[in-house]
């Protein structure tokens, strides 16, 4: 069995054990998007520089075939391409219809997105977005993904769409780990951080940390760290 079927696999038994209300419209036809059209622009409003092979997840539990697809982090909503008579075209789907996405990559890494709800967070969020899962098919740890538009012509009432100069996107990503109160909360990649975030247990946590010799640079130190925690929570 190809990767990607064994990864979509474990994130259907994830999802279905943590299933998220559907939508009033839930035909998950993909044929219902709507075209967009991309600006030209430096950098992206997208996750993944590219349109790649995935697989979107129904409310249902059920998945779509195999497509294009991308998520568009800047205004939250998932894109489809599909070439009609030699040209690209660009969808936009309705993320009410799906819980979550497999995308695989250029060098065929697979990359699980679910779809959490905005009350779930520590701080309160405006809106159900697509997180990376960093420890599938656990959701104790997620990736933010979020690009902001800087306009350098941005001047009193003139800005890059009257000018030649163009904006651009900048990218950034926050972790978020599950404490005990089931909710998000935001870490910097510190011991200090970590702990905080799991204070009924911090001395413990420390403790692991410093005996495991755990250098915590990115989201795949704190897997080990998040695991132990639920070990004697």
């Amino acid at each position: 069995m190809k990767l990607i079927q064994k990864v979509l696999i474990m994130f259907l038994i994830t999802l279905s054990a943590n299933s998220i209300a559907q939508g009033s419209d839930n035909s998950g036809n993909i044929n219902s998007g709507f075209r967009f059209a991309i600006d030209d622009q430096k950098g992206h409003p997208f996750l993944k520089s590219d349109w790649y092979e995935g697989n979107f997840v129904k409310n249902d539990g059920t998945t779509s075939d195999k497509m294009l697809i991308n998520y568009q982090i800047v205004d939250n909503f998932l894109t489809v391409m599909k070439m009609e008579g030699g040209e690209k075209i660009f969808l936009k789907i309705n993320n009410d219809d799906y819980k979550g996405f497999v995308i695989k990559d250029k060098d065929n890494k697979v990359f699980i997105y679910k779809k959490i709800e905005g009350n779930l967070f520590d701080s309160k969020k405006k809106e159900d977005k697509f997180y990376l899962m960093s420890n599938p098919p656990k959701s104790t740890i997620v990736i933010e993904s979020t690009k902001t538009y800087k306009d350098p012509n941005a001047s009193g009432w003139s800005s890059s769409t009257n000018t030649t100069k163009r904006g651009e996107y900048k990218s950034s990503t926050t972790a978020y780990v599950l404490n005990k109160d089931n909710k998000y909360v935001k870490v910097k990649y510190s011991t200090s951080s970590i702990a905080k975030a799991f204070s009924d247990k911090k001395k413990e946590i420390k403790a692991f940390i410093k005996k495991q010799n755990i250098k915590i640079d990115d989201a795949a130190d704190l897997i080990p760290i998040v695991d132990y925690y639920y070990s004697i929570k």
